[in-house]
């Protein structure tokens, strides 16, 4: 198994289902609330934040948008067929950014690490981070238009985009995070890339984000629901960009509701969710 599947692995919450029983059942009341015809679910992954059978009872049809095809049809377990016909599963990068890609980036890095050795420099670390990041960002969908574009024939009555943009760039910021760490008894000073490296991803994020948040309400009949993770105090990378370009340039009705993220380690999050009208459909 790839280092990539295996840190993938750790970020599955194995008792998400349970845990996030009454967000789920909040944010879909939020959801139904809109009376969507059609919707269109961002970063879906497993659906265990949204109650896919409650929405597919009353909706047409529901597009369910993320790079992890695997996790999405692991999403329709369980489902009556009647209702996984009503089910549209699309690969989706908000990024531009493909799975294959991260991967890759992850197996070369490590193979570079593990064949330098002790032999390994902070120089020749860090330009060979900077260079993988450097490639990642040629990649980034840094207009709306490119992501409208993939989005041309998905014109759903609410599009929902909830715990999405504190993870954009999260994988990768783990995996480069580990790999620092794990050379600090040959090259201790590694540890000095950690500020780079978190500059680098905000600069992405800042890239990408106000461009997806617009390509996402022009893309929507009715509305958009973005949902982030609302700490003031010390915020949220990726999540705090979306709200405050939210703030800056939309209206939006705006909820909190209580995210149990892991009641095992006593992991809660304030959600601060955003409902962006598009004013196209009215009815």
């Amino acid at each position: 198994m790839s280092v990539y599947r295996q840190i993938k692995d750790k970020f599955i919450m194995k008792n998400a289902w349970t845990d996030w029983e009454s967000y789920r059942v909040s944010l879909t009341d939020l959801i139904l609330q809109r009376e969507p015809g059609t919707v269109a679910i961002i970063g879906a992954g497993r659906c265990n934040d949204i109650d896919l059978r409650r929405i597919l009872a009353v909706s047409e049809k529901a597009f369910l948008l993320d790079i992890d095809e695997e996790a999405m049809y692991k999403a329709l377990d369980g489902l009556p067929e009647v209702y996984r016909k009503k089910a549209d599963i699309r690969e989706l990068s908000l990024t531009g950014i493909s799975e294959t890609d991260i991967e890759a980036v992850c197996e070369d890095m490590l193979s570079f690490v593990r064949k330098e050795g002790k032999n390994i420099t902070l120089k020749s670390l860090r330009l060979r981070i900077m260079s993988y990041l450097d490639g990642l960002t040629d990649k980034l969908i840094k207009e709306e238009r490119e992501l409208l574009d993939k989005l041309s024939d998905v014109s759903p009555d609410v599009i929902v985009c909830c715990g999405v943009y504190s993870q954009l760039f999260g994988l990768l910021s783990f995996f480069f995070r580990s790999l620092l760490f794990s050379v600090r008894d040959v090259l201790p000073e590694a540890v000095n890339l950690e500020n780079e490296l978190s500059e680098r991803l905000h600069q992405m994020n800042n890239m990408v984000i106000p461009g997806t948040c617009s390509a996402l309400i022009k893309a929507a009949e009715r509305c958009v629901i973005f949902g982030n993770e609302y700490m003031p105090e010390s915020p949220v990378e990726g999540a705090h960009q979306c709200i405050m370009d939210i703030r800056t340039h939309y209206d939006p009705e705006e909820y909190h509701l209580e995210w149990n993220f892991n009641r095992a380690e006593g992991i809660t999050y304030d959600m601060l969710i955003q409902v962006c009208s598009t004013g196209r459909d009215d009815s």
